[in-house]
């Protein structure tokens, strides 16, 4: 696997970054807090997304603050493919809470999957790893260096075992002896099963069901046949019973007609008597009638007199044009009083528009006033102003004067900043420089003191044995020689650090005056712009107090002219107030004659109705007198209808007919009840057979299903071994590959320690069946890696790491280091000194010769930095609190 870009948008403290990876060694350098392990954590979050966060953080803690949204994008190739993994998120500004809301894995430019958890099933199964075996192999953490050493065992065979792919095989082997349990569990149901299936066969069989259902049969066909009997002799029952209610309901039927028509009788007579009743109350109407309609044209006589028009005129003509006057009259009076409502209203809203126009008058005044005070007030603030800058300014003269007295004046003073940032590189050489010089004395006086105890004895400081002529003594010479350089060249180290502490402290005191100074210019700068500001205020001001006074005489001006238009609405109110009271008096006048004519028209209408009342009346009587002789013709009818049915009656036995009626019904009811019993017993005895036949169906299912638990009994045997079989198979497979897998790994072990640990105090590295270490000294003392030194058991764990990476590469369907992503190391120098930073080069060194493609450092180790292929510098903007990346 490749790394080839990555490109991060709100993440941490990068706000925009596009950085792209070129094979070899990558060194990322940077001060402490700028960045550098933000980037290795986005290329981790990329691939593999939220799961890479610790337990101490949220998601929205990988967002820059103050973002909504962010994104990281990852490019990478792998056996010949290009990659794209695009991670989106977005963050709640209510709750502060962020989720990912988007996670895209391409492949070749197409998308292959688009949903978080899917993209990291993709991603794992590329990689062969997931994000805990991704840390364990190749993405060392700062300050997990040694995490594996310090693992517990099982833990560790865990890590391991998953690294190299055996952890599939437990999962697997537990997985046959889940399925084994389970068919065993099975296996006991279905022996409990087959033996209570075994008792109910014998319980039902023991009650010989096929006799039962024909004994209950023979007696069911014989209930029935007397059920048929009995349902002939009830049919003819009821036949008889049905012929004699035939005949009592035809006499009953006569009966009620014969009182129907003495019924029909007597109301034709009552109808007679109401008939002449009516005609003489209509003969009242017609005479009364006759008496009102005199009276009314009287009435209307005196009317016609008092509006002077004849008694046969045309009332209804009269009227119309009446209305037409009263109508015209009306219209006038409505329309002067909506002249005078209107003027009235103008009055009103000219009063209010004058009142509306004083106020606006008296604001503008009071505006005039407070915009002239405002105006006053900023000019004494200007001059507040121009005596702060002059004093600013004398204070400036001050601090450069000082800065000048300590050797800093002006054109220096402007570049103290560089100055400051040289003089902390050149601190950091020396100190880097004193700590090499410091490790490299302390080795030359352990080997020098070693190598004196063993002359003193005559021995070989280097095998132990009798020196017999050799040089030894001479290259102890050597050391001295070389100790006493060292010493000469730290204290020259530490002289020239003694001077730039001084230098150091003057630097210190010109940067906070040029900070001083600079704060100055700062007010200076705001209190010219508030000068300038306060200038354009003034010039406002006056500008607007200008433009109200104009305001103010406008308004005086349209005062006046309301005042007049008020004065010649209110002469208009007087006029039309006499015009609506001559109007109203001449509408008056037409409106009486006008309901006069409307009585005369009302007084004919109800002449006329009181002469159709009369009308209908007459019409009435006659009608009257002829119901009368219809009534009288149906009377006759009727009584010879009467004299027939007398007849009919006089041959009918009715006492029995219903005593017969009752001796037939009581017959009847007898057989029903019989009836009612048998059914119940056929009812019982088809209850009884349906149940003896489901017992016999019941019977056969168990045999059924005995025979299908006997099978599965078969079965599940043949299963339980198989199970066991294929969970012996994974436990031995599991054990040869992990015994392989242990060979390997220990010479791997071996040879990358041979390479780092050449002339050094350890003979070689053990590895057991349980990944458990030892390291021997020469003298086949063990030693737990715990036990070394913080540097050497960081190398070790390194060395440890490595070995790992070796061997996945050389795993099955892996064709090389070059599928594996690159070797990432996070601060690798934290716990190594000089010596031991040496040796971590030629660590690089050796997976860099053996093919590892990239190999991502992030550091600020010179070491380090020299010896890479790639130099990334990271700076972060302490107002802007943003980090950016460059080239080195």
């Amino acid at each position: 696997m490749k790394l080839k870009r990555l490109r991060v948008n709100n993440i941490r403290s990068y706000e925009d970054l596009d950085i792209r990876f070129e094979d070899g060694v990558t060194v990322v350098s940077g001060v402490n807090g700028s960045g550098k392990s933000s980037l290795l954590e986005a290329c981790f979050t990329g691939l593999f997304g939220s799961r890479t966060l610790s337990k101490e953080f949220v998601l929205s803690d990988l967002i820059r603050k103050g973002a909504t949204k962010a994104s990281i994008i990852v490019d990478f190739e792998s056996i010949g493919h290009e990659y794209n993994i695009e991670q989106g998120y977005r963050v709640n500004p209510k709750t502060g809470s962020a989720s990912n809301n988007k996670s895209v894995f391409m492949m070749d430019d197409k998308i292959m999957v688009d949903q978080a958890s899917q993209t990291y099933e993709a991603v794992k199964a590329l990689m062969k790893m997931d994000e805990e075996a991704y840390k364990n192999c190749v993405y060392i953490r700062q300050g997990e260096i040694d995490v594996l050493i310090n693992a517990k065992t099982k833990d560790r065979q865990r890590m391991i075992d998953d690294l190299l792919q055996i952890g599939k095989l437990e999962e697997y082997r537990e997985r046959a002896g889940s399925a084994r349990k389970g068919v065993g569990r099975h296996q006991r149901e279905t022996d409990a099963r087959l033996k209570d299936n075994v008792a109910d066969i014998e319980h039902i069989e023991s009650s010989n069901p096929y006799q039962m259902l024909n004994t209950v049969k023979t007696e069911m066909n014989g209930v029935g046949n007397e059920i048929s009997e009995l349902e002939d002799k009830k049919d003819r029952a009821k036949e008889i019973v049905t012929s004699i209610e035939e005949k009592i309901n035809k006499y009953t039927g006569t009966l009620e007609q014969k009182k129907t028509i003495d019924a029909e009788v007597r109301n034709f007579k009552s109808k007679i008597t109401a008939t002449y009743n009516d005609i003489e109350k209509a003969r009242g109407v017609v005479n009364s009638g006759r008496q009102e309609v005199q009276k009314l044209q009287s009435v209307n006589t005196d009317l016609c007199t008092q509006i002077k028009v004849p008694d046969d005129a045309d009332v209804e003509n009269y009227v119309t044009s009446l209305e037409k006057e009263e109508s015209a009259a009306r219209d006038e009076v409505s329309t002067i009083i909506k002249k005078r409502e209107l003027a009235q209203g103008n009055e009103r809203s000219q009063n209010e528009f004058l009142l509306n126009l004083n106020e606006q008058l008296k604001r503008t005044e009071v505006s005039i006033q407070n915009r002239e005070a405002k105006a006053k007030s900023i000019t004494e603030d200007i001059e507040k102003l121009k005596k702060g800058i002059i004093e600013l300014e004398d204070a400036n003269r001050e601090k450069t004067e000082e800065a000048s007295k300590i050797g800093f004046p002006a054109d220096k003073l402007e570049n103290i900043e560089d100055i400051a940032e040289l003089l902390g590189m050149k601190q950091k050489q020396l100190h880097g420089k004193e700590r090499e010089k410091a490790a490299t004395l302390a080795e030359l006086d352990k080997r020098i003191k070693k190598a004196k105890d063993l002359l003193d004895k005559g021995l070989c400081p280097t095998c132990g044995q009798d020196l017999k002529g050799s040089k030894i003594c001479e290259e102890t010479t050597e050391d001295e020689e070389q100790r006493g350089n060292l010493l000469a060249e730290l204290q020259s180290i530490r002289s020239e650090q003694s001077e730039l502490e001084t230098k150091t402290e003057r630097v210190r005191s010109a940067r906070e005056i040029a900070k001083g100074i600079a704060d100055n210019d700062h007010q200076i700068q705001i209190k010219t712009r508030d000068i300038t500001s306060s200038e354009k205020l003034i010039e406002e001001n006056l500008r607007d107090v200008k433009e109200e006074k104009e305001k103010e005489n406008a308004l005086k001006e349209q005062i006046d002219e309301v005042g007049k238009v008020i004065g010649k609405i209110k002469e208009d109110i007087v006029t039309l107030k006499e015009d609506e009271n001559d109007a109203t008096e001449s509408h008056k006048a037409i409106k009486d004659r006008l309901d006069i004519a409307r009585r005369i028209r009302m007084n004919h209408l109800e002449i006329g109705k009181m002469q159709s009342d009369m009308q209908r009346s007459q019409d009435g009587i006659s009608n009257g007198l002829e119901k009368v002789n219809l009534f009288e013709d149906q009377i006759k009818e009727r009584k010879k209808r009467l004299e027939a049915i007398e007849k009919e009656l006089g041959d009918v036995d009715i006492t029995r007919l219903e005593n017969d009626k009752v001796q037939y019904e009581s017959a009847h009811k007898g057989i029903i009840s019989r009836l009612e019993d048998l059914n119940l017993r056929k009812n019982e005895l088809h209850k009884q057979v349906g149940l003896i036949e489901g017992e016999i169906r019941r019977l056969n299912e168990l045999k059924e299903k005995h025979r299908m638990l006997s099978n599965k009994k078969e079965f599940l045997a043949a299963v339980y071994r198989d199970a066991e079989e294929l969970e012996t198979m994974y436990i031995r497979l599991r054990a040869e590959l992990r015994a392989k897998n242990i060979d390997a790994l220990d010479r791997l072990l071996n040879e990358i320690f041979s390479f780092m640990y050449t002339n050094n105090a350890y003979s070689h590295i053990s590895l057991d069946q349980d990944y458990n270490l030892m390291i021997y000294e020469k003298d086949g003392t063990p030693l737990e890696p715990k036990l070394l030194s913080g540097g050497e058991r960081a190398i070790f764990n390194l060395v440890l790491r490595c070995a790992i990476y070796r061997l996945l590469s050389h795993s099955p369907g892996t064709t090389g280091s070059v599928e594996l992503p690159p070797l990432i190391l996070d601060e690798p120098t934290v716990f190594l000194d000089r010596g031991h930073v040496h040796q971590l080069i030629k660590l690089i060194d050796m997976m860099r010769d053996i093919g590892v493609g990239q190999i991502l450092i992030v550091s600020h180790d010179e070491s380090l930095i020299d010896s890479a292929d790639h130099v990334f510098v990271v700076e972060k903007d302490a107002i802007t609190n943003s980090s950016s990346i460059a080239a080195k």
